[in-house]
């Protein structure tokens, strides 16, 4: 037997009807259902992948019009690119540098006074020395692509003037940091406010006395599958492009550490 009470406790037919049209005419919406939630979530993971890759492509298609990173260090075996085992091959006495001559790491670079990225690299290296001071010495060598830049052979020449005077690097830095006016009375001019003596500067640009100099570069440059400007060897590893600090930075820690 069951009391009263249970009984008036039992919902009647007509009251479960009542809960079950309800319940018809007012279905959970889907996103408020555990599987619209997951769906969600998901599409919510797909929008942030999007916007990464989006950043990630517009950010690498910067840098490889700037020239900071090259499609072989994207899509090849990245940096190094390339190593030559030979430590003697880039040596050359007549080679201004920067630093001491036994330093345990030596950077070359094969530069084109009117390149846009070899001024985009000018800063770069800069930083690059004072940070690692005595412990790296950087050589430059003329690769100057005259087809293209109609000032750089003259500013090459005239790097090599001054290099006579022993104010190259004074020369190097006034050409990069003026890189848009270097006709040879600009040159001219920039060798006045370095202090050279101007007419021995004057006489040595005009007698094209250093063009020999400026072809082995160009040779050596050649043979080494130097392609475009700036290209640096780092120890003999060859990095192409306007490369960003930290390249040179990986490069120069490796080499010190071994």
């Amino acid at each position: 037997m069951y009391s009263n009470e249970n009984q008036s406790n039992k919902p009647s037919l007509q009251q479960s009807d009542v809960i079950f049209e309800r319940k018809t005419r007012n279905p959970k919406r889907w996103y408020k259902r555990w599987w619209g939630r997951i769906i969600i979530i998901f599409l919510a993971i797909l929008l942030v992948i999007f916007i990464a890759l989006s950043i990630y492509v517009i950010r690498v298609t910067y840098l490889l019009r700037t020239g900071q990173i090259t499609p072989q260090q994207l899509f090849g075996s990245g940096f190094p690119e390339d190593q030559f085992r030979d430590s003697l091959v880039l040596e050359d006495p007549n080679d201004p540098f920067l630093g001491l001559p036994d330093a345990k790491v030596v950077i070359v670079e094969f530069s084109d006074f009117q390149c846009p990225f070899c001024a985009a690299s000018y800063p770069v290296i800069k930083q690059v020395l004072r940070s690692y001071g005595d412990q790296v010495r950087f050589v430059y060598k003329d690769f100057p692509a005259f087809e293209t830049h109609p000032e750089a052979l003259i500013a090459a020449l005239a790097g090599q003037c001054a290099h006579e005077q022993g104010k190259f690097w004074e020369m190097h830095d006034k050409i990069f940091e003026n890189q848009a006016n270097i006709t040879e009375a600009d040159l001219k001019r920039y060798a006045v406010q370095i202090g050279l003596n101007s007419i021995q500067f004057g006489t040595c640009l005009g007698s094209d006395k250093y063009l020999s100099e400026v072809e082995k570069d160009l040779r050596k440059g050649l043979e080494l599958g130097v392609e475009a400007t700036p290209t640096f060897f780092i120890n003999n590893i060859k990095v192409r492009g306007a490369a960003p600090y930290e390249v040179f930075q990986k490069a120069i820690v490796a080499e010190l550490n071994k």
